[in-house]
């Protein structure tokens, strides 16, 4: 009888429902909170841990699944994550992949729409490096201000191999150059009462 109640514990114990508890960032561990019982602290699955590695730790109070080789809780894994009545799944989620964070940021690429869109929290900013340079294909619209510097020895800081059209005013701050005659630089020789062509 006592063989049989073990082996009923060990069968129960497999595969257990829980949320997490407590999560060491630094050692890559979590408890869990699983009916009366507090785990110890066990890993969690992860994407990739081989070539490539992927990281994102699960957050308190997330629910979860516990795998527990043969029955024993000390063998214990943690594979994350179950939607729940606090965090239901994100909307639009049918088609698409969406990802939200609790600061209000969502990424998502919809397969339907061929769309691939990133919001951030007001506040927020993205950085991208890349010392081979970035490549933007097809045509590009940009909403809001743009600045761009050079914080290299390159000279030129920004170089266009086509047309441009400007709807406003342009406004350079030292100098404009077209073919080779400075707007701000060069002289005109007046020839009656129109100017001529510059020096």
């Amino acid at each position: 009888m006592d063989q049989l109640v073990e082996i009923l514990r060990l069968l129960q114990n497999l595969l257990r429902f829980g949320t997490i508890a407590s999560v060491d960032h630094d050692a890559g561990l979590c408890t869990v909170r699983t009916g009366a019982l507090l785990t110890r602290p066990m890993p969690w699955f992860v994407e990739r841990a081989g070539d490539a590695s992927t990281g994102w730790d699960p957050s308190i109070g997330e629910q979860v699944m516990v795998f527990c080789p043969g029955g024993d809780t000390a063998r214990g894994v943690v594979h994350p994550a179950i939607y729940s009545n606090a965090v239901p799944r994100p909307a639009g989620s049918a088609t698409a992949k969406v990802t939200t964070f609790r600061d209000g940021a969502v990424f998502r690429y919809d397969p339907e729409s061929h769309q691939l869109t990133a919001t951030l929290p007001e506040g927020g900013k993205s950085h991208v490096t890349a010392s081979g340079g970035i490549t933007l294909a097809g045509d590009t619209r940009i909403v809001g201000k743009l600045s761009v510097t050079d914080d290299t020895d390159l000279g030129a800081t920004l170089h266009v191999a086509s047309d441009v059209t400007v709807d406003t005013k342009l406004t350079a701050t030292i100098d404009v150059t077209g073919g080779g005659k400075s707007v701000k630089g060069h002289a005109h020789p007046i020839e009656g009462p129109v100017t001529g062509a510059p020096l």
